[in-house]
């Protein structure tokens, strides 16, 4: 079945969207940082598979074909996009919930340019900085919309001022993350595969995780729930990853093979309006007026970013 890169990208956009609850409850039995570990892990394990079997890659090619500056540039994003930015966004969801939280994702495009203009002097225009404000006025209305508040409130979430800076620190780190792995990718001559690139950013992200766990002596603490299924975590963790990085990144990979990254990019920045009934179905978590406009101003933002270069 040839499907059309449109599709592909909604299929993305869904996949990420339906990940994010088994993240949430997997976060909410055993904690963000073994959830991040053990998902960093097994995604990295399953895409070693497909590199292996589908792109038949060797473990020898896996490590030789990549030049110094790939490791540098998409291990720092690794490390910041997934190790860092990945466990602030889980606490987030675990604090405010999938909803307020998924909302929070749509400030990092925001940070991707202001990082690529400081970074790598990538243009930026006053049509990007009104787009970058009007995404921000959208997430700062749903925080304090005291509706949506109440509503939260009665599935088990508050507006937890740390799930508000877990959520801005993560966006902060993805958008950083993607930069990273543009400079690693696209600045030199010698190209990478953009499977093999997130094969590399996965492997330091879980380095890292682990490297961190383990100096700080709780890797035990941490591996514990995992190999034990405390609380039944792992089919969440399981169908999180399997929908997230696995599915997600292939789909994402595949849409903007089909696809302008623009138009891409404007697919997937959609994730919260999907989110928006899922919650409902998931954890009947009314849908409010302002929850709804907060969700269309933060993305009118989000493509005014995107498109901003056609202005």
């Amino acid at each position: 079945m040839n499907l059309s890169g449109e599709v592909i990208a909604l299929l993305t956009t869904l996949c990420w969207s339906l990940g994010i609850f088994p993240f949430t409850e997997a976060a909410k039995r055993i904690g963000s940082a073994p959830l991040n570990q053990y998902r960093l892990l097994l995604a990295w394990l399953i895409i070693s598979i497909i590199l292996f079997f589908w792109n038949d890659l060797n473990p020898v090619e896996l490590f030789s074909e990549p030049q110094p500056y790939h490791f540098i540039f998409l291990g720092l994003s690794g490390i910041i996009g997934f190790s860092i930015g990945d466990y602030c966004s889980f606490n987030s969801f675990k604090l405010l919930g999938p909803k307020l939280a998924s909302l929070y994702t749509t400030f990092a495009p925001g940070a991707a340019l202001l990082i690529g203009y400081i970074a790598l002097n990538e243009s930026v225009n006053l049509i990007g900085i009104f787009g970058i404000l009007i995404t921000v006025s959208g997430v700062i209305w749903l925080t304090l919309s005291k509706k949506d508040s109440n509503a939260a409130t009665q599935v088990g979430y508050t507006r937890d001022k740390r799930g508000i800076i877990y959520g801005i620190i993560g966006a902060l780190c993805q958008g950083t993350g993607l930069v990273l792995s543009k400079y690693g990718m696209d600045y030199y001559d010698v190209k990478l595969p953009t499977m093999h690139a997130v094969w590399i950013r996965l492997l330091f992200a879980f380095s890292a995780a682990f490297i961190v766990s383990l100096m700080a002596g709780k890797l035990k603490s941490n591996s514990k729930p995992i190999f034990t299924n405390e609380k039944n975590n792992l089919p969440f963790l399981f169908f999180g990853t399997i929908l997230g990085p696995v599915m997600g990144v292939t789909l994402s990979l595949l849409a903007i093979q089909k696809l302008e990254v623009a138009v891409a990019q404007t697919i997937f920045a959609l994730l919260p309006l999907f989110v928006l009934p899922i919650s409902l179905i998931v954890y009947k978590e009314k849908i409010t007026i302002q929850s709804v406009f907060a969700c269309l101003l933060a993305l009118s933002g989000v493509l005014l970013l995107i498109w901003r270069n056609e202005f």
